[in-house]
């Protein structure tokens, strides 16, 4: 069988070619130290790592998310533990205030730092997360939750709850909207906290309810039902604004009066010898749902009013007994969120556990994919150097075998 000059030169140069090639392809893998460069060196491990690498890009967001929230909930629980102490020195102020032997200029003193105390709940509620961000505000973080009006304060906020994906079927919440921690607070089972003065002598019985075709006319402010010195006619004071709302009225057991889209029944309780209201008789009227900034206003404007009778006195009594409850509530709710934010910080570091395990499992699977072997890769490498070097020296001989040569 007779081989042509130009298949000899053809299969020598292919051979070498692809030997080349080989060589040059195991010095890739070598040099990037993967067994797998191209999806065509292996096309199901190829399919498998782009897998891999998807869930693990999506293990890493969600480990930037979860730091992202662990920030924004210690800044949130670093907060509400400042109001915690905030409001733990409220009480101690109240407590103080119900000294007996305080005079007027004293308890303006201590209504002073009140204010200060309320100021710095102000500033609180209308904290920031660091990057500019308010905590409380709902989703609406670009506006202060909170501004200061006479008697209280207004939410800008909405209800909105902010979510951050932590994991794949988990959703952290960042922090309660203001209006679920400042305000909201529970003092009544009913719609309205009503409450009789210490110093009545009658035992009328005082309820008030949401007169619903003028629930539109609720202000939230606080009212006191006080009768005269014969226990027959009484007025409503609205007292946030000082208002009358009830001018002097008779009084008629079980009669209801309205006003401000309230529903107010007084009437006779108990037995002889005294069944109606008695001469002076007052009663509070606070909504069910308190706030915090109400609520130490409230104690403020007490401590502020002039308390040198023994009337006087006594309505002071109740007004820091009463204050001195809702602050009780108060602090029970900053607790509930703080316990709620701790919670989820706890949950987030759980998660963290699991997501580094994930971490790990995926670059493991890899790494068992497309991680190269380097001692086979060498073996390999020198034994295709050996070949190529072979084929080369081969060729050479081959190529050099035609008629030309016994010509000469």
């Amino acid at each position: 069988m007779r081989i042509s000059t130009s298949t000899i030169y053809q299969t020598g140069g292919s051979n070498i070619s692809d030997l080349q090639y080989g060589l040059n392809k195991t010095q890739q893998q070598i040099a990037a130290g993967r067994r797998v460069l191209t999806p065509e060196d292996d096309p199901i491990a190829s399919a498998r790592a782009l897998v891999i690498s998807q869930s693990d890009s999506l293990n890493t967001q969600f480990a930037t998310n979860r730091q992202a929230a662990k920030n924004n909930l210690s800044v949130a629980e670093s907060t509400l533990s400042n109001v915690t102490d905030t409001l733990h020195n409220i009480k101690a102020l109240i407590v103080q205030a119900g000294n007996g032997s305080y005079n007027d200029t004293d308890r303006g003193f201590i209504a002073q730092q009140l204010q200060g105390n309320l100021d710095q709940l102000f500033g609180q509620a209308n904290a920031t997360d660091g990057v500019g961000n308010y905590l409380f505000s709902g989703f609406n973080t670009t506006t202060a939750p909170y501004t200061k009006t006479a008697g209280s304060a207004v939410y800008n906020g909405d209800q909105g709850q902010r979510f951050i994906q932590a994991d794949t079927s988990r959703q952290i919440p960042l922090s309660s909207p203001g209006i679920d921690i400042f305000q909201n607070i529970r003092t009544s089972a009913g719609q309205f906290n009503v409450q009789s003065n210490p110093s009545n002598v009658g035992t009328a019985v005082a309820t008030a309810a949401i007169n619903t075709p003028t629930s539109a006319n609720l202000t939230g402010n606080n009212y006191e039902v006080a009768f005269d010195n014969l226990g027959t006619s009484f007025t409503v004071t609205n007292k946030t604004t000082g208002a009358v709302v009830v001018p002097l009225t008779p009084y008629v057991s079980g009669a209801t009066v309205t006003f401000d889209g309230i529903d107010l029944n007084v009437t006779n309780a108990g037995g002889p010898p005294v069944a109606a209201p008695g001469p002076n008789d007052k009663f509070s009227i606070q909504p069910g749902n308190q706030n915090i900034f109400e609520t130490v206003t409230d104690i403020i404007n007490a401590l502020n009013t002039p308390a040198g009778t023994a009337a006087a006195k006594k309505d002071l009594t109740a007004a820091l007994t009463q204050g001195n409850n809702n602050i009780d509530k108060s602090l029970n709710n900053v607790l509930t969120a703080r316990a709620q934010l701790g919670t989820s910080l706890q949950e987030l570091d759980n998660l963290d556990s699991e997501g580094d395990a994930k971490g790990v499992a995926y670059k493991q699977d890899l790494s068992a994919l497309l991680d190269l072997d380097y001692a086979k890769a060498i073996t390999e490498l020198n034994q295709q150097q050996t070949t190529l070097q072979a084929a080369q020296q081969s060729f050479v001989k081959t190529s050099g075998l035609s008629l030309f040569d016994y010509i000469r």
